[in-house]
């Protein structure tokens, strides 16, 4: 009996870690891009249903996003992201497993080759602009960070991700959005 109960004990973690999904592909849009507008970045991997794994993602520009935690009760894949280039130049874009927290990390790991072309219209420094049906919280940052809450129970997320400034990222919950900085 008490050796069935080691061998489940050992068996547990190690069916969980073969449960984990295998990153296999990341693409970016626009491509090329230009410098100063955002650029999505999705993240693919297979054998997902179920699996939860720890990410790691390196912008190429300096700029690390800290592990992130896909599947269970976060996103799962694909994952997709946004960040703003604001030099023109060629990225390595890196995706590998990395521990978040309590997950462990996922498997495999993906470059991209993103081209960002020279500047285009710097973004606008002014007010934030919340979508219809939702309203600034506070004050923008300095950093161009700001917070958009719900005028109304029921509001809709909007159609197209919000543009954010450049060292800023779109975030989207059922009670918030915006652009929050990019770590």
């Amino acid at each position: 009996m008490r050796r069935t109960l080691i061998a489940l004990a050992l068996a547990t973690p190690l069916a969980a870690f073969a449960a984990n999904p295998t990153i296999e592909k990341i693409t970016a849009t626009p491509s090329p891009a230009k410098a100063g507008e955002p650029v999505t970045i999705t993240i693919e991997a297979s054998d997902t249903e179920g699996g939860m794994c720890g990410l790691d993602l390196n912008w190429g520009d300096g700029n690390r996003m800290p592990p992130k935690k896909v599947g269970g009760n976060h996103k799962n894949f694909p994952l997709t992201l946004q960040h703003t280039y604001t030099k023109p130049g060629t990225y390595e874009i890196k995706a590998d497993g990395k521990r978040a927290e309590t997950y462990l990390g996922c498997m495999g790991k993906v470059k991209y080759m993103l081209t960002v072309d020279g500047a285009a219209t710097p973004a606008a420094a002014g007010k934030p602009a919340c979508p219809a049906d939702w309203a600034l919280k506070g004050k923008a940052g300095k950093d161009g960070s700001f917070t958009c809450t719900p005028k109304k129970k029921g509001a809709t997320k909007p159609e197209k991700e919000l543009t954010c400034l450049a060292g800023t990222s779109y975030f989207f919950g059922s009670k918030a959005l915006g652009c929050e900085k990019t770590q």
